[in-house]
């Protein structure tokens, strides 16, 4: 496994500063003036730049110094409402402080002023670096939102400075100039904070794994067999399809849901279970224990999956009730893997070829999109692939209170009380849902 200090996430205020910073404790800065070159009697703007380096929340304070007098050793020639901010950043954020200034009307011309601020680093957790004190990696400026690349490019324009005061506290220093001004609109600035880039905007899924794929191995994957998983799923099925316009009867749902959490049991498989049914590309803890053993192949995770990693990744209580979470904020991205892997299910145990790969994933699409919506399922889309695969898959997935034959017949009276329902669009799900059912109770030599 990368150990914590191979790490090294997206390096934003290096893409802003051209690498130049200052490090103090956990935090990297770089210290502008907005804009350098000052008109007397108008504003402008100290901007501090902060990256968090750290795995940790940490409480960065912000004090600006302001020069005391001015080329003509005028005294209170510049002014600052709010010269102090304190700013709690997440894991990994940056973003920056921004703090305004004034200058009188009679402030003395000159090239060699500095703005100073004073920052105080405070980790609220015991920190590991995850950005190397020269920086971090790369990232996809075009993966960020339109608002946040404007800013970004707004603040590549500025001269930033990592100088650091002489003294025993941390103070960085910027170099403005102010020359002649005339008597104007004033701007009135705000102080406050500028939020660029969070975890929630990093795309690299092994980094993500990397920081947090043990948490995923040891607390995620442990609370998503099917014996924690399938009472929320089986609701949210029931609620979902029932929305979308397909009310289902409860051997139908309870299909589904086996289908659904069936791809939950195969991200954590039994050791030395053998399955003919299962997909090792569905085996998350696998992906996360080659990325350890220092595998260089790009990990390639579930929809759930990724979306389950970068949940926890920005909220790390979302590993304490995984189930919950999945049922409600993931339920599409796993309903998607279920279709796909559903389908496979049915060719190995029926010899159809349904579709394409291709086709198969605009299918599973389309169905998610009914769902998110809450409008278009039917019948036909619920069978097919879920409560066909769900049939086939009865024995894989079991719970204590269940008695399969008794769950198997149930669902053949339910094929019974929809025969009405049977269309010539519909008739192959129904044919093929009886031929499972027989099949399946074979074992237990019992005939519908």
């Amino acid at each position: 496994m990368p150990d914590q200090a191979s790490l090294n996430y997206p390096d934003i205020l290096g893409y802003i500063t051209g690498g130049d910073r200052c490090n103090i404790g956990v935090a990297q800065l770089a210290l502008a003036v907005r804009p350098r070159v000052v008109r007397a009697g108008r504003a402008f703007e100290a901007v501090l730049l902060v990256q968090n380096a750290a795995d940790v929340d940490v409480d960065v304070t912000a004090v600006l110094h302001v020069p005391e007098a001015d080329a003509r050793r005028q005294k209170g020639r510049f002014v600052s409402k709010k010269s102090r901010l304190v700013v709690g950043l997440r894991p990994a954020e940056t973003g920056c402080v921004v703090l305004p200034v004034s200058c009188l009307p009679d402030t003395a011309v000159g090239d060699d002023y500095r703005l100073a601020m004073e920052v105080a680093v405070k980790p609220l957790q015991k920190p590991a670096r995850i950005r190397s004190a020269e920086g971090g990696g790369p990232f996809e400026v075009e993966s960020l939102r339109p608002e946040i690349r404007q800013q970004l490019d707004e603040l590549r324009s500025l001269r930033f400075s990592s100088a650091k005061r002489f003294g025993l506290r941390d103070v960085l220093e910027a170099p403005f100039s102010v020359m002649p001004g005339k008597v104007g609109q004033m701007v009135d600035f705000s102080a406050g904070w500028v939020s660029l880039w969070t975890m929630a905007d990093l795309t690299d899924t092994r980094t993500l794994l990397a920081r947090f794929g043990p948490i995923i191995l040891e607390q995620v994957l442990p609370h998503l067999r099917h014996e924690h998983a399938y009472a929320p799923l089986l609701a949210a099925t029931s609620a979902r399809f029932a929305a979308a316009g397909c009310s289902l009867r409860a051997p139908e749902a309870a299909y589904i849901t086996k289908a659904l959490v069936r791809v939950l049991d195969m991200a954590m498989p039994q050791d030395n279970v053998f399955d003919y049914l299962a997909n090792k590309a569905y085996n998350v803890a696998l992906t996360i224990k080659q990325l350890q053993a220092g595998e260089s192949a790009e990990p390639v995770l579930p929809r759930w999956a990724a979306h389950m990693l970068r949940a926890v990744s920005q909220n790390a209580q979302v590993a304490a009730r995984p189930a919950a979470a999945l049922a409600q904020a993931m339920y599409t991205d796993l309903l998607q893997d279920a279709v796909v892997y559903s389908f496979d299910v049915i060719k190995t145990a029926t010899g159809k070829e349904i579709g394409t790969s291709e086709e198969i994933a605009q299918y599973a699409e389309r169905m998610a999109a009914m769902l998110e919506k809450s409008a278009g399922m039917d019948l036909v889309h619920a069978y097919m692939p879920l409560v066909l695969a769900g049939i086939v898959l009865y024995d894989r997935v079991v719970l204590p209170y269940e008695d399969l034959g008794e769950q198997l017949r149930a669902m053949g009276d339910v094929l019974d009380e929809r025969e009405p329902e049977r269309t010539a669009a519909n008739d192959l799900v129904f044919a093929l849902a009886r031929q499972l059912i027989n099949r399946s109770l074979q074992k237990y030599g019992i005939q519908i």
